[in-house]
């Protein structure tokens, strides 16, 4: 279970580990949590190696798994002296965390070769999609960047061809803009790490 990423975004804490642990390194990891709570309710092996890894990316920033804690809507939370807010996604391959000390943060990482295009309408507008076809691997990017937003925000029920938008402010750059209650505008952080899109999200101070 190797530990790849560890870097200051936006002031906020990017960690991402790559999910290759053999079963006997996932047993005797196991058994650190052979009596937690939250373990024992996960009965898929796929979520609990998902949530073992994640216990693993809070060791190394310093946290523990009851100082993450969940709101009404399964939003995740964090009790911590340093951070405030926290977003936490996987894919097959990797997963990761995000902390912030001070502002809303989403993340999203997905395999850049999912097919992205079979679902494009459901989560792009036409302009979003012409947009997209710009960019590389844009199809994929504009969806990390809707569910990134998704989470950020945390308002159930969002339409992502309605509510969250994709813009380019200037050549080359991005931003996205949530339509809720508020609006709440959001920075884009980007990277691809072993074929994974990997967004970062920060709201706009």
């Amino acid at each position: 279970m190797p530990f790849i990423e560890h870097c200051n975004i936006d002031n906020g804490l990017l960690l991402l580990w790559e999910m290759t642990e053999t079963p006997e390194e996932l047993q005797e990891f196991e058994q650190e949590f052979a009596d937690n709570a939250d373990y024992l309710k996960i009965s898929h092996p796929k979520r609990q190696r998902e949530w073992l890894t994640v216990q693993q990316l809070l060791r190394n920033a310093n946290c523990s798994p009851q100082l993450i804690t969940r709101d009404s809507n399964g939003k995740p939370g964090i009790n911590h002296q340093l951070y405030q807010s926290v977003s936490i996604s996987h894919s097959a391959k990797l997963a990761g965390i995000f902390l912030h000390p001070g502002t809303m943060v989403g993340l999203d990482i997905e395999d850049a070769e999912r097919d992205f295009a079979r679902v494009e309408k459901k989560y792009l507008s036409r302009e979003e999609s012409a947009l997209a076809k710009r960019i590389p691997n844009g199809a994929g990017l504009f969806w990390c960047i809707k569910e990134a937003a998704y989470k950020a925000a945390g308002i159930p029920g969002l339409v992502f061809t309605e509510q969250i938008e994709i813009s380019e402010t200037e050549p080359g750059t991005l931003t996205t803009t949530v339509y809720g209650n508020s609006t709440l505008e959001f920075k884009i952080y980007q990277r691809m790490i072993a074929g994974q899109l990997i967004v970062c999200l920060t709201l706009q101070q």
